[in-house]
């Protein structure tokens, strides 16, 4: 009796210990080191964090852009009809996917990731991720004309050009009214961070692409995590890029196409330990005016 009550006493006077590793483990994937962020190159108006851990193993990134920059231009694919498949003189839904690569290089953004999910099916035949062929699945808005309707049960980001750079607002479902004042549009999946509140989700976790935004408006957040080589980095849930990304700043945010389509490109080069293949749907890149 009196052996099992010391080694009792002994486990209850580990856990003050353990309680503080524990702190240390959440606080190392929700809160990234501010001190850590640095100036892109070309890129005044936006500043660039790695986060990495061997333990877990993660990789991520993050990219904070000041929107109220009078030196900011935003670059999208599709960005017109022209880019869609014609048949008999007709504009149909799909069209030729773009790799973030070729994105980066065809419109010289400073830096790229990809924004909205797509299909891969072409004459009701299901087709390779790695084919070309793509049917958007959600509002995009290019230049205040729309390219693809709204899916109402997902979320998009808009941003509105302003007479100094952009303003920009996160709506938690996609309706057509919603989007006529802006210039831009990107819709994604759900809704992850809502007035500084986790929105609740299941805790798989894979590549992640999300997007953020302070409560103005006027600052945006991109976070990408790796999960392609889950020796390197699992991958992150819904919940824990909430965390991360409002740890950042952000009061909203929302994810964007994950897996396989994540990428992030900064000045022309891949930002992540692996290459990006996949042809995704739609692009949304930031470059100087």
């Amino acid at each position: 009796m009196k052996k099992a009550l010391r080694h009792f006493l002994s486990i209850l006077s580990l856990l003050p210990i353990l309680a503080v590793l524990s702190c240390a483990t959440n606080n190392s994937l929700q809160k990234p080191l501010q001190d850590q962020w640095q100036k892109i190159q070309d890129a005044d108006w936006a500043e660039y964090l790695f986060h990495e851990d061997n333990t877990t193993p993660l990789r991520y990134h993050c990219i904070k852009i000041d929107l109220t920059s009078e030196a900011i231009s935003i670059e999208t694919f599709p960005n017109s009809e022209k880019d869609f498949i014609q048949k008999n003189g007709q504009k149909t839904e799909f069209f030729k996917g773009m790799s973030a690569k070729e994105f980066a290089k065809k419109t010289k953004s400073l830096i790229s990731v990809n924004t909205v999910p797509f299909d891969g099916i072409y004459k009701n035949k299901k087709v390779s991720l790695l084919s070309s062929t793509r049917k958007i699945c959600g509002i995009h808005v290019a230049k205040k004309k729309l390219i693809s309707p709204p899916i109402e049960k997902y979320s998009a980001l808009c941003l509105k050009k302003e007479d100094s750079g952009y303003s920009a607002k996160i709506f938690k479902n996609q309706t057509r009214e919603d989007f006529t004042e802006y210039d831009f549009a990107f819709g994604g999946f759900f809704t992850i961070l809502k007035d500084f509140q986790k929105q609740p989700f299941s805790a798989t976790k894979d590549s992640r692409t999300a997007i953020g935004l302070s409560k103005d408006g006027r600052t945006l957040y991109l976070l990408v995590v790796e999960g392609e080589k889950r020796s390197q980095s699992t991958g992150l849930s819904y919940p824990e890029c909430a965390d991360i990304i409002l740890s950042l700043g952000a009061s909203d945010a929302m994810q964007m196409d994950g897996g396989g389509s994540s990428s992030l490109f900064i000045n022309g080069k891949n930002a992540l330990s692996y290459k990006t293949r996949r042809k995704s749907a739609v692009f949304l890149g930031f470059k100087n005016k």
